[in-house]
């Protein structure tokens, strides 16, 4: 139940929805109540301003997200890596491959910190995201392609039942357990998500490292277009921002980290 009512708030929190309802309501209410819906349209387009201005957005995302850095600085070498989910959108059966989402990095930097002899194994956590297609599951689909792209059989593990980071945490602590493996693991998901993921951890008794990726702000950039031209891309970043406060807020209420 909790997974479907976090699916159904995903429709809430998103900036784009509540331009999307200023604009609409202000257009509703402009014979009726003309005052109202003109300070309706002013904080829309306000609010357009401000959720599609890159400069902003990467300001906040910068003090959001936990630092990242070299994988060299690894000088002892972790048991197991733990790839969280969300590295792909869907698999494509027509053409028989995986189509990857903006979170690929959690999985490319994994396999290089695999080569480069900082993780011993990598652990696939995650199965299907979607409130339909359940058999749908991650973990079981990049199996292949880890071990086509030099990573032997014996060093991948995996779980593929969770279906958020709650469940990631809840799965790995059981596959880990049966495994015997007790040591400190390395947790690589995406910078934004990182603070929600360690919590998650440690609410299920994993000793974890973060290695952050896939990160999504840098130094603060003083260019013309940066401070005002609008990007739509920077909504998407919202996006993800709101998404994982709220998440993080919700999950310290229902005691899951």
């Amino acid at each position: 139940m909790f997974f479907i009512l976090s699916k159904i708030l995903d429709l809430f929190i998103s900036p784009a929805i509540w331009i999307v309802g200023l604009l609409l309501i202000s257009y509703l209410l402009r014979k009726k109540k003309p005052s109202v819906s003109s300070k309706l349209f002013l904080s829309g387009l306000l609010s357009l301003l401000i959720f599609t201005n890159p400069f902003i957005v990467n300001w906040v995302m910068n003090r959001w997200e936990m630092k990242a850095y070299n994988a060299d600085e690894i000088k002892t070498p972790y048991e197991v890596g733990i790839v969280l989910g969300g590295s792909t959108r869907y698999y494509d059966n027509d053409t028989k491959r995986m189509v990857f989402s903006s979170s690929a990095d959690r999985l490319m930097q994994a396999v290089e910190l695999y080569h480069k002899g900082k993780i011993k194994k990598i652990f696939l956590s995650g199965g299907s995201g979607f409130v339909n297609f359940q058999e749908w599951k991650e973990s079981e689909k990049l199996y292949p392609l880890l071990v086509s792209n030099g990573v032997k059989r014996e060093d991948v593990l995996m779980e593929n039942n969770s279906r958020n980071t709650y469940e990631n945490a809840i799965e790995t602590a059981k596959v880990l357990s049966q495994k015997g493996i007790t040591s400190k693991c390395l947790l690589i998901t995406s910078a934004f998500h990182m603070r929600r993921s360690l919590a998650c951890c440690a609410k299920a008794n994993i000793k974890v490292d973060a290695y952050s990726v896939d990160v999504r702000s840098g130094g603060s950039i003083f260019t013309l277009d940066r401070l005002i031209q609008p990007d739509p891309e920077a909504l998407v970043a919202w996006d993800l921002l709101t998404h994982e406060w709220v998440g993080y807020l919700v999950y310290r209420l229902m005691g899951y980290c």
